[in-house]
């Protein structure tokens, strides 16, 4: 468990009047007999062979509790740590700190705008539009703004490669995004934060399917904050700030794999799901 979430854990219990000690993230022998205690009062909510488990089992239980006690989906109670109890206590984290119930998933509303006729996500449909992978006539759009690598904050460009069709709507895209957000705010969201566009290669783990940036209609941002298993819990870009970045994407047809289906929140493209 995280520093804290013990913190946030001996919080709660110090509010149930069972923990005296500093809130220091340490689970130490009194912040287990707390937790203990207070499993003990709200038995009725637990597997009634929590008594058995490990202090690290029952404080993630606990954890887990809480959540959902907060109206924030943990999952079943059961001590362990999964992904689903690893994005519930996220939110519990940013409740606890700005007393605003964070966004879920199912809040997020995108636009299904489709002008330019993107072609779905399959082989056949991606080649009758855009032609064979790594093979298409690419071009270099110029960004408003000074585009940083994430990968090596010392290299900077101005010009996104992507595909001749995408071109235009790309402008329009980032010439958009400069007027509603400005230096400052594109700076402030890491929007300057470049993770790539046209990469001749098959999706990750796979040998056989090609990635959408072999088509050179795919563009990563801020990777390093917004990776493959990112969700909207841990995801910059999953920020209610952002909103209006993702619409202006998504009038022009573009598809947010965050916005649609919750993980690699870097990644959009011109390729409907």
């Amino acid at each position: 468990m995280k520093t804290s979430e013990v913190k946030i854990i001996q919080k709660h219990l110090a509010s149930e009047n069972l923990y005296s000690g500093g809130i220091d993230g340490d689970r130490g022998p009194k912040t287990n007999k707390a937790i203990e205690s207070s499993i003990t009062e709200h038995s009725s909510d637990f597997p009634t062979d929590w008594k058995s488990w490990s202090n690290k089992r029952q404080a993630i239980a606990y954890l887990q509790w809480l959540c959902n006690q907060k109206g924030i989906d943990a999952g079943v109670i059961d001590g362990r740590y999964g992904p689903q109890t690893k994005s519930a206590s996220a939110q519990l984290k940013q409740l606890d700190s700005t007393g605003v119930m964070p966004r879920g998933f199912p809040d997020i509303v995108t636009l299904d705008d489709n002008p330019l006729n993107f072609p779905k996500e399959s082989f056949s449909s991606l080649n009758a539009y855009y032609g064979q992978p790594c093979t298409a006539t690419m071009v270099r759009v110029v960004c408003p703004w000074t585009l940083r690598l994430d990968w090596d904050l010392s290299k900077r460009t101005t010009k996104i490669t992507i595909h001749e069709k995408l071109a235009d709507s790309l402008e329009r895209v980032l010439k958009k995004v400069y007027e509603v957000y400005g230096l400052e705010g594109i700076k402030k969201h890491g929007l300057d934060r470049y993770g790539g566009s046209y990469n001749c290669r098959k999706k990750r783990g796979s040998r056989n399917s090609w990635s959408t940036h072999a088509w050179g209609i795919a563009i990563d941002w801020y990777p390093s904050k917004n990776g493959l298993r990112s969700n909207e819990s841990n995801a910059s870009l999953a920020d209610p700030e952002l909103d209006a970045w993702w619409d202006i994407w998504e009038k022009e047809g573009w598809v947010s794999l965050g916005r649609k289906e919750n993980r690699d929140w870097m990644h959009i493209q011109a390729a409907r799901r």
